[in-house]
């Protein structure tokens, strides 16, 4: 009889489904297919992130393929194709760094044919988007130069003042206070003008626009350069 039992509970095991809840280390029943669900998820996930991270990539290398075109483009002269070609970068590929990237060469393309407005406007909408740190500096830079184009003194020194502190390299941070001390002048703030060209003596003196500084603050103070 308890023969019959044990071989009656071995076929029952057999036919049981193989996603009945089997007895945990804890006591709390484990769903064999909850967990297969759970897993073909957790895969199903990390694929998703891969082909996101992957498509990621290759848009960026694609945008930044195309972003090198449109600046052979406009070495070569051919001003309008080159604005149409980083415009097709910023429009297709927005968010990435060619896409960034495009935003400056579009607007320096922009100054050369004379458009300080649309560059200043184009600009400054780029900045209130927040762009990656790296493409700040240049943004300013750029927007300075339209507003002085513009004869605009006092917003252009602001701007060259915002590209000095967004720079992180020493020739560039010292190039944009020269910018800003001639427009300073120009605005008619000499001693403001003085103080930015001492500091650029002060703070980047092994800078190829030193000779420039000490040239313009002798000019200004009448040679009285460490006064």
């Amino acid at each position: 009889m308890s023969t019959a039992k044990t071989a009656d509970q071995k076929s029952d095991a057999a036919a049981a489904p193989r996603t009945a809840p089997l007895p945990s280390a804890g006591g709390r029943p484990i769903n064999t297919k909850a967990l297969m669900i759970l897993g073909g998820a957790l895969f199903a996930t990390a694929l998703v992130a891969w082909m996101v991270i992957s498509s990621g990539k290759r848009k960026e290398q694609f945008a930044t393929r195309e972003l090198i075109n449109a600046r052979a483009t406009a070495e070569q002269g051919n001003l309008p194709l080159a604005a149409t070609r980083f415009q097709t970068v910023i429009d297709q590929f927005a968010g990435s760094d060619a896409a960034q990237e495009a935003v400056i060469g579009l607007n320096q393309v922009r100054l050369i044919n004379g458009q300080s407005d649309l560059a200043a406007v184009a600009l400054r909408e780029f900045l209130a988007t927040n762009p990656a740190p790296k493409f700040v500096a240049p943004a300013e830079g750029l927007l300075a130069t339209a507003l002085e184009n513009a004869r605009q003194w006092d917003d252009a020194a602001a701007a060259y003042g915002r590209a000095f502190e967004a720079a992180t390299v020493a020739y560039l941070k010292a190039e944009y206070l020269v910018q800003q001390a001639r427009v300073l002048k120009l605005a008619g703030k000499q001693q403001e003008a003085i103080a930015a060209y001492r500091q650029v003596l002060s703070d980047f003196a092994e800078t190829p626009v030193a000779t420039e500084a000490t040239v313009r603050l002798a000019e200004l103070t009448q040679g009285q350069i460490d006064a």
